[in-house]
């Protein structure tokens, strides 16, 4: 969860990761690579044998992550040879750097069909309509948008890929506004941190929906990100963005008690054997920051942590169990920074509301997600694979998105069950890298403006 610098307006602006924009152009043609034919050009049956090829890894990626996928795993499921695969692309990181670039002309399309950016009805049903196309191209594309971001940590092609599209889209945006009240110096920051959880969100919403069906459709949840994200830009327009919905309280969502490595397993044991538990903790965070959660074994957790297989399963049942212990104890900092979020005043309130103690807020909670973001990652990937994780995951999210929604109740307005995902998805982009003043203040913006619907200009 890192930022990419990029430049705009002849300044620099630390740019939140947009996962959605992430990838250069595929090419238009398609030819097989040299020196596996003299003739390089494809047929029928040589586009079909590529599209398979991506098909696979759409299904490869997103069933077991991207970095234990394999050739021979792309190949299997093609139901071609590796020799075959090679005649198209030259490793999986080709593979994944094609599929970003067919996310790229479908975002950057769905942009381009933007209409006016205006503060009235007409443009927030073009916000809105936005919406929809990109919520069809991530459930798409979904596998994609889990694995780019971690893939592209790693490789600097694909993360400068990741900063051309976003600068690209960012600008697009930015030139379909017609009469923001946002400093023109504030637009490029507020919308990167915008275009980020938009992608979020969605991400947010299905794991969400897995657990609750009902009670987040997503058509709910499109209208709130609209209204957040036409907010921020124009600020609150009764009648226009603030609308509310007419739904059942959203349920609530617990953990599985039934799960072992219950939070307090720890305290209940010796000193030896707290310091035992300890430096398995501490080999499992290394570990699975290192290789991910799928690239992990026990054996390698036990050999980090200089014990043996054995041991290591008196005090885990298994690798899900180790991931969910540090997940959980990653929660305790973020949850009590979560919880001190500054109140916003009751409408008609007296009470004063401060920007600065909003911004000294953001810098706190930077710090802890920054410090938690590696467990954060890896429980991200776990989810998406392991049912009994999901289900937690479900829980964090939801303990989450409670909190967020009380703390958008006293504004009087709007969705608060489904804004507070797009408040959680903001603050989970903004959180997961080091920012700068330039995006401190577009965060700042974004939550006063989009979603409190205070300071009506920069």
């Amino acid at each position: 969860m890192t930022s990419d610098p990029t430049r705009s307006a002849g300044r620099p602006v630390d740019r939140a990761p947009i996962v959605d924009a992430a990838g250069a152009s595929a090419p238009e043609s398609i030819a097989r690579r040299v020196p596996f034919a003299d003739n390089p050009t494809v047929g029928q049956r040589g586009r079909l044998t590529q599209q398979r090829i991506v098909a696979a890894a759409l299904q490869v990626f997103g069933e077991g992550g991207y970095h234990t996928a394999s050739i021979a795993d792309l190949a299997r499921r093609a139901g071609c040879s590796r020799v075959a695969f090679y005649q198209y692309f030259s490793s999986k990181e080709d593979v994944l750097r094609y599929l970003a670039g067919q996310v790229t002309r479908q975002v950057g399309a769905s942009v381009e069909a933007l209409g006016p950016l205006t503060p009235d009805a007409a443009g927030w049903a073009a916000i809105r309509e936005w919406v929809e196309r990109y919520a069809d191209i991530y459930e798409h594309f979904g596998a994609v948008f889990h694995v780019f971001e971690s893939a592209a940590r790693e490789t600097p092609s694909l993360k400068a890929l990741n900063v051309q599209a976003a600068t690209a889209n960012i600008a697009l945006i930015r030139s379909r506004l017609t009469a923001t009240t946002l400093a023109p110096h504030d637009a490029d920051g507020v919308i990167g941190l915008l275009l980020g959880a938009t992608a979020r969100t969605f991400y947010s919403a299905e794991i969400l929906r897995r657990a609750a069906p009902r009670a987040y459709p997503r058509a709910r949840v499109d209208d709130a990100l609209a209204d957040v994200i036409h907010r921020a830009l124009f600020g609150l327009i009764p009648d226009v963005n603030a609308r509310g919905r007419d739904t059942d309280a959203a349920p609530l969502i617990d953990f599985d008690r039934r799960a072992a490595g219950a939070p307090g397993q720890r305290s209940a044991l010796t000193d030896a054997a707290r310091a035992t538990y300890d430096a398995l903790l501490s080999a499992g965070y290394e570990v699975f920051t290192k290789r991910g959660y799928h690239g992990a074994r026990v054996d390698d957790v036990a050999e980090a942590a200089g014990l043996s297989h054995g041991i290591f399963y008196r005090y885990f049942a298994n690798k899900a169990d180790l991931a969910r212990t540090l997940v959980l104890a990653a929660m305790a900092p973020l949850s009590g920074t979560l919880a001190a979020i500054p109140t916003p005043p009751a409408p008609g309130s007296e009470q004063a509301w401060s920007t600065e103690t909003l911004r000294d807020w953001l810098r706190t909670y930077n710090k802890i997600q920054v410090s938690e973001a590696g467990i954060i990652r890896i429980w991200i990937d776990a989810t998406l694979h392991e049912a009994a994780l999901g289900t937690d995951a479900a829980a964090a999210l939801d303990w989450g998105r409670r909190q967020l929604a009380h703390f958008l109740v006293p504004r009087g307005f709007g969705d608060v069950d489904a804004e507070a995902i797009v408040t959680m998805a903001l603050l989970d982009v903004f959180g997961g890298g080091h920012r700068s003043a330039e995006t401190l203040e577009a965060a700042a913006l974004v939550i006063e403006r989009g979603l409190l619907g205070t300071r009506q200009s920069s």
